[in-house]
């Protein structure tokens, strides 16, 4: 079941929120970030997560086997300018890279992009210097 921390689930209460979409979209170091939205039409795309709040929640069906048994954490913290921004930190045991700040993530481990000529000629410039 997807969890929301108990400040936000509050202020949703507070501000009577009667559906919530979550979803993924590309962003960050990592590639993926997660973010809420209550104003969106209902379409076949996007099916209901069972909960326990009161709301009703929906994510998209191409995203749902992550979100069924994850945590998000809503955070406000300033950007690189200063500005305070609200960020969502995702958390799921399907989770296999995060970002420094740990707002982004990938559900894959990233492969390191090698560029084996420059590595072939920084090797050449290492013996040269050392003989």
């Amino acid at each position: 079941m997807l969890q929301l921390d108990k400040k936000t689930i509050t202020e949703f209460e507070e501000a009577g929120v009667k559906k919530l979409k979550v979803f993924f979209y590309e962003a960050g170091c990592s590639g993926t970030k997660i973010n809420m939205e209550t104003e969106f039409e209902i379409t076949s795309e996007i099916q209901e997560l069972k909960t326990e709040y009161w709301f009703w929640l929906y994510v998209p069906k191409t995203d749902f086997k992550y979100l069924e048994n994850a945590n998000i954490t809503r955070v406000v913290k300033a950007d690189h300018t200063g500005e305070e921004k609200t960020r969502y930190i995702f958390s799921s045991d399907e989770i296999e890279d995060r970002c420094g700040c740990g707002t982004s993530f990938a559900f894959e481990k990233p492969v390191p992009k090698i560029d084996l000529e420059k590595l072939k000629k920084m090797r050449e410039n290492f013996k040269n210097k050392n003989n």
